[in-house]
């Protein structure tokens, strides 16, 4: 049995045992501890969402690569391919695809939060919470060879192709070398002003580094019997006859590949070499993107305090201030498609929770606002629609959250003397994040590396949130235990909102300690 059944055990058995009362609600309760009663509550809640709300409207995670032509849209490799091969074939349309694709992203966080609360006073109670998260990622991606002008690099496929690489590129400069020596020395006549052989050297000088750039650093390359294939095919068997005519030696034979790309073939080549070098795909991460992973850990502890000033018959009402300590997981920037475990930031929160009670209507309403203090942040420099940013993108920033505010509404109906069921209404809004550079040689430096000045408010656009959530939740009180189970759907949003169902249980439990 894992650590979390036991909790969720003895929780359970606890309540049915001592008769402890069971509550059960997507909006907190105002009630408190009595004086010296310790009450442990055990809240389980997973969150899955497959497409995101934004100001451009709904969009599925695996949107990037799902199309018939899958390719340089989104990869910045294949897009880098897809320029050197016009350019080494002359196709000046060629496009560079892996085919047809679906890409399917379910993304899932499941928080494990145990809170114990102490009563001080009949309204006054402190309490401790601490989260155990797990987040998870489910991928596939599925490829259709048709439309495809791609093949795996035979570096990746053939023990021999590497030494033949070699072989060919060391021939070209060999070769590009010599004609270079030949009209510095003026072997050709007529090049002591304009000279086609200085022309055409210029030329195939980028032809070889297009070429070579592509064999490598990609893991793509195109198909034999693709435009550019043909096209580059073509371009080399001109240059060794004109070099011949200009009494330069030069083979002008380059492997290419002859099948399409097929997932399974892809994950089996590539997976091994990009653990060690992440550009190497092309997608700019550590290991295989396209594949399940999920992780635990420690999320980021609240400590806080609860004082119920209003205790009436048909009303009541309490405030809680909450301190979130940055306790939670560091997130890696070579997690591609993976939820936080935590922010890893001090906050500050405030709730005014109200109850109020008409016949067999029981009306539950929270508000609640909170801050961030700003830290730091290992983040890559790119856009928030970007789907493979280059590792060079790496770098450290100073964060600063948007503060926010959230609304939540439960209405309960008594339909018998042990069985209660209601509606929930969740209205969430979160300001827009600010990023920083920590030092300007930093900004410095990620310039070098991208080759192009890159803004550290690039992440700031996408960061604003505004979200409403509808939906249901069940409750059963019998003699010895009370309980229930809630759903949530997310159902409009702004910013960047997941577009997720929301399942939670609250399971309590309490006990006499002076």
């Amino acid at each position: 049995m894992t650590p979390i059944r036991r909790v969720a055990a003895f929780l359970i058995g606890s309540a049915l045992v001592a008769g402890a009362r069971l509550a059960s609600q997507v909006v907190e309760r105002t009630d408190v501890p009595g004086p010296g009663v310790l009450r442990v509550t055990f809240d389980p809640r997973i969150m899955t969402w497959n497409s995101v709300f934004t100001d451009m409207g709904r969009l599925g995670l695996g949107r990037g690569l799902t199309g018939d032509s899958v390719g340089p849209a989104l990869i910045p490799a294949v897009a880098q391919l897809q320029g050197d091969v016009r350019l080494a074939s002359g196709v000046a349309g060629f496009v560079a695809s892996l085919g047809q694709g679906v890409l399917s992203v379910r993304e899932e966080r499941r928080t494990y939060p145990v809170a114990a609360e102490v009563g001080l006073s009949k309204r006054l109670s402190v309490r401790l919470m601490v989260p155990i998260v797990r987040v998870a990622a489910r991928t596939g991606l599925q490829l259709s060879p048709q439309g495809s002008t791609l093949g795996l690099n035979p570096k990746l496929t053939d023990p021999t192709a590497a030494a033949g690489y070699r072989t060919f590129f060391q021939q070209f400069a060999t070769a590009l070398a010599q004609l270079d020596s030949n009209i510095a020395h003026g072997v050709y006549p007529g090049c002591g002003g304009p000279c086609p052989a200085r022309d055409s050297s210029s030329y195939w000088h980028r032809v070889r580094d297009a070429l070579a750039r592509s064999v490598n650093g990609v893991p793509f390359l195109p198909r034999d019997s693709s435009d550019g294939g043909k096209g580059i095919t073509t371009t080399l068997t001109t240059i060794e006859s004109d070099m011949a005519k200009l009494s330069v030696t030069f083979s002008g034979t380059l492997q290419l590949p002859k099948d399409t790309v097929g997932y399974a073939e892809m994950e089996q080549a590539i997976c091994p070499v990009c653990f060690l070098l992440p550009d190497s795909l092309g997608f700019g991460y550590h290991g295989f993107p396209f594949r399940n992973s999920f992780r635990y850990n420690l999320g980021d502890v609240e400590l806080g305090a609860k004082y119920r000033f209003a205790a009436g018959a048909r009303y009541a009402a309490a405030a809680l201030a909450l301190v979130r300590l940055p306790t939670g997981a560091t997130d890696s920037a070579d997690d591609w498609m993976r939820p936080s475990i935590g922010d890893h930031l001090w906050g500050f929160e405030g709730q005014v929770q109200q109850e109020v009670t008409v016949g067999p209507l029981w009306l539950n309403v929270a508000v609640r606002g909170g801050t961030q203090l700003a830290g730091n942040r290992v983040v890559r420099a790119a856009p928030w629609d970007a789907l493979f940013v280059p590792a060079a993108a790496t770098t450290a920033l100073r964060w600063q959250p948007g503060r926010y505010l959230g609304v939540d509404v439960a209405p309960l109906v008594r339909l018998a003397p042990a069985f209660a069921a209601g509606f929930t209404a969740a209205y969430w809004t979160k300001a827009r994040d600010h990023y920083r550079f920590a030092s300007p040689q930093d900004s410095v430096a990620l310039a070098t590396r991208l080759g192009v000045p890159t803004p550290a408010s690039i992440l700031n656009p996408g960061t604003s949130e505004r979200a409403v959530r509808l939906g249901f939740a069940l409750t059963y009180a019998g003699p010895r235990a009370e309980g229930g189970f809630s759903v949530e759907q997310t159902v409009t949003g702004a910013g960047v909102v997941p577009a997720a169902t929301v399942f939670r249980i609250v399971m309590r439990v309490s006990r006499q300690l002076f």
